[in-house]
């Protein structure tokens, strides 16, 4: 989701009215949220799907990098190191996160991964030093408040976690380390370098730990290999690159908000392409959560961060 925010171009700027620009948005929002659709039928253990997912992209992004690194005559420009850290981080929260979308419903695993703009809100102030006004605090409580309720968790009654929801919690603050991580990197490196090193770095890290775990890489059905095709090209090629382009026009902290509906409109998918009918808890939990993120980050400037990129 706001890993997105990092991105800008220097061929692009602010237009008055970038109604094409919110039309790519969108439709690269559109692209992400059949991400829990195409990991559930995939069927394949978390990391696996991920270690096909990752390799797909890489492989998608191979041609233009070549293409671009023979323009500028180097393939990788200084600070490739944060492109492995990134990876890295990426890596372990598809892992969990697609492990987690095996034990419990897409609609919550994506709510909850979804949390990870919090955890990245507590970790700009400790390692960055960011001065966080009430608006994060009164946010934080609303988002965690939504977390509960989908969840089902019930304080007068003791802890009682699903596993599936506890790992896509657990995952989302590895999705917050990619980002704190993507905002460091991102100043140094070119966005098609950067997300090649993610891509290449996950896909090498999570096919180690299938191995290590024992997991099947082979035998699946065509139609799980045919799913992981799919996420790998429209959900993390083609989705974060139409996102990517669109923040050239639109800025971060008002596209943001617009991401925000990722979990909805998976919800939304989830019940003629899944047949996962939303309860009153998840609806209203999910929209506390959502309400609460969307307070985070509120920002009372149209700022963007200056990249590589521009």
């Amino acid at each position: 989701m706001t890993a997105a925010r990092t991105f800008t171009s220097t061929r692009l700027r602010l237009t008055a009215h970038p109604a094409g620009a919110y039309a790519i948005l969108l439709a690269g929002v559109f692209c992400i949220s059949f991400t829990a659709i195409f990991t559930k039928w995939a069927a394949m253990p978390g990391p696996v799907a991920a270690a096909y997912r990752m390799t797909i992209a890489t492989a998608a992004l191979t041609i233009p990098l070549l293409w671009q690194a023979r323009r500028r005559g180097v393939l990788f420009p200084k600070g490739s190191r944060w492109g492995v850290l990134g990876g890295l981080a990426f890596g372990l929260n598809l892992g969990l996160l697609n492990s987690a979308l095996l034990l419990t419903s897409a609609a919550t695993a994506t709510l909850l991964d979804n949390t990870a703009p919090i955890w990245v809100g507590i970790g700009a102030m400790i390692f960055f030093g960011e001065r966080l006004r009430w608006r994060y605090w009164a946010g934080l409580g609303l988002a965690l408040t939504g977390a509960a309720v989908v969840t089902g968790f019930n304080p007068t009654a003791g802890f009682r976690l699903n596993p599936g929801d506890a790992l896509a919690l657990i995952g989302a603050v590895f999705y917050a380390a990619y980002l704190l991580v993507t905002q460091r990197g991102r100043t140094q490196l070119d966005t098609l370098s950067y997300l090649w090193l993610v891509a290449a770095t996950a896909a090498v890290a999570l096919f180690i730990a299938s191995i290590a775990l024992g997991l099947p890489l082979t035998g699946y059905s065509p139609r799980s290999y045919l799913s992981i095709v799919a996420v790998g090209l429209i959900s993390q090629t083609g989705g974060w690159l139409l996102i990517n382009y669109a923040l050239g026009h639109v800025s971060a902290s008002t596209a943001v908000v617009v991401l925000l509906t990722q979990p909805v409109i998976t919800g939304l998918l989830s019940i003629p392409l899944l047949g996962e009918l939303l309860t009153v808890r998840q609806v209203a939990g999910g929209s506390l959560e959502l309400s609460g993120i969307y307070l985070c980050l509120r920002r009372t400037t149209d700022e963007r961060p200056r990249t590589k990129d521009g």
